[in-house]
């Protein structure tokens, strides 16, 4: 008997001491998210710091640190160049920056969005304040590449996964320190707005392959069509589409010698021919007008909209100018989305930028599955536009995109549009693609207020991410 009542004491121990251990758990996960809600309501900066202590580290695909917690500080890319070229995306622990991955997925990172359950075998195992790791589908090696080729101007380069979705790489300049996020000091204007996924730009050109998209779409659609383009005359009377100034007239052009020299009289009456309805449709399905995210980051693609049966506008919106009260913008992610499309066999991919979250003891979970985002009419002859891309790197206006040994499209473009001082700027711009099952890398990219040589940059980041043999993502 006396056996007995020593057990069940030590029973009743074990349990106690267990049940106090789980009570202990709770309360101090319970005081982590009460430390969280004050901390939303702009507490010191010690408090923002705290709620980070143990949080999780963010990685690039190659396992590069872009933000971890270490002896309660956080810290972000050991390369300072890598920290102030991710800072848009990344954010910081203070939140200054939103829509950033810090703020977006903060109960990941410090562990608050947790079942009870989970909570509870993760304080069994020691580890219930510390937070999950997220791994993210952009390569550190090729954002440093991007940072250096932007520079000091005014921009963006994205490079994505058009089978997958997955972005590869994605900077927006001007940038700056992550620290200086933090302390609020030395920010250069517009250095905290992410111009790779929530730019609004004119697309210029680049919308041409849009527009030779619906062209394939129309009932009135002939593959010999030529015109005769005749240069500054204007295409319909004055006020409708001309070529760009200083450009000759062109002569009888096709669909391929348009792209190859981005003849604004052959799409502006092509344009004009399709309409406005087939127009919009097709833009649409190019994901204009569609909301998007990339995770629960908030992104945007283009807004197109248009007078219908204006002529006059239609034939400045075929060439990517809107006019008047015209509205046509792109983004650089959609951009890339864009050309992805055109190499993806008319599929366009939902952009995303977690590749999978690590919990605590070392389980990889939620890894992102690839999904569709839009789809191209079947009536479209999306190869015969593929092709056209790949003869303007070849033998066009892109050529200084083409990589030996590879078959890349493009199409570049340049826009007039109005900077934030009311200023008219030029804006320069591109979007192509490799075509290449196990380079499958579609860019897109934006320059501000100058003309840039956008062929030869996308060439030296395609080139880049081609000798990097990137995993899946």
């Amino acid at each position: 008997m006396k056996q007995l009542m020593r057990s069940l004491k030590t029973t009743l121990l074990f349990f106690l001491v267990i049940s106090l251990a789980l009570l202990a758990g709770i309360v101090l996960q319970q005081n982590k998210s009460q430390r969280l809600l004050l901390q939303s309501s702009n507490e010191n900066k010690a408090a923002l710091a705290s709620r980070y202590s143990n949080a999780g580290t963010i990685y690039s695909r190659d396992m590069t640190r872009l933000a971890y917690s270490q002896n309660g500080q956080r810290y972000y890319a050991d390369n300072p160049e890598l920290a102030r070229a991710m800072v848009q995306t990344i954010g910081d622990y203070t939140h200054n920056i939103g829509n950033t991955i810090e703020g977006a997925y903060q109960d990941r990172l410090i562990g608050t969005g947790r079942t009870f359950f989970q909570q509870v075998f993760f304080d069994f195992a020691g580890k219930g304040l510390t937070g999950d790791d997220i791994i993210l589908t952009v390569n550190s090696e090729l954002i440093l590449y991007a940072q250096q080729l932007l520079g000091d101007s005014r921009g963006s380069i994205v490079l994505l996964n058009y089978q997958t979705g997955g972005i590869i790489c994605l900077v927006s300049t001007p940038n700056t320190y992550p620290d200086n996020v933090v302390t609020w000091t030395d920010i250069p204007e517009s250095s905290l707005f992410n111009r790779s996924i929530l730019g609004g730009y004119s697309p210029g050109s680049t919308f041409k392959a849009v527009t030779g998209t619906a062209w394939t779409e129309s009932d009135l659609f002939d593959p010999n069509y030529v015109m005769y383009c005749r240069g500054q005359e204007p295409l319909l009377g004055t006020g409708s589409v001309t070529e760009d100034r200083g450009e000759g007239a062109h002569g009888e052009v096709d669909l391929q010698s348009a792209f190859q020299i981005s003849c604004n009289h052959f799409f502006g009456d092509i344009g004009v021919q399709i309409g406005s309805e087939q127009m919009l449709k097709t833009a649409e399905q190019f994901g204009f007008n569609e909301t998007l995210s990339v995770g629960r980051l908030i992104a945007k693609t283009g807004t197109y909209k248009t007078v219908p049966d204006d002529q006059f506008l239609l034939s400045w919106q075929a060439i990517g100018q809107p006019i008047d009260v015209n509205e046509l913008t792109v983004s650089p992610l959609h951009l890339a989305m864009i050309s992805g499309t055109i190499a993806n066999q008319g599929i366009m991919m939902q952009p995303y930028l977690i590749h999978n979250f690590v919990g605590p003891l070392g389980s990889n979970y939620d890894a992102t599955q690839p999904e569709t985002f839009s789809r191209i009419n079947s009536t479209a002859n999306i190869e015969l536009i593929k092709e056209d891309l790949i003869a303007t790197v070849e033998q066009g206006r892109a050529y200084g995109s083409y990589i030996q040994g590879y078959t890349i499209g493009g199409k570049t473009g340049t826009a007039e549009s109005v900077n934030d001082t009311g200023e008219l700027q030029t804006n320069s711009l591109y979007t192509g693609f490799i075509d290449n099952p196990q380079h499958p890398y579609a860019i897109g990219m934006v320059i501000e207020d100058g003309i840039y040589d956008t062929p030869a940059i996308a060439g030296a980041i395609l080139n880049k991410a081609i000798e990097l043999n990137l995993k899946d993502n």
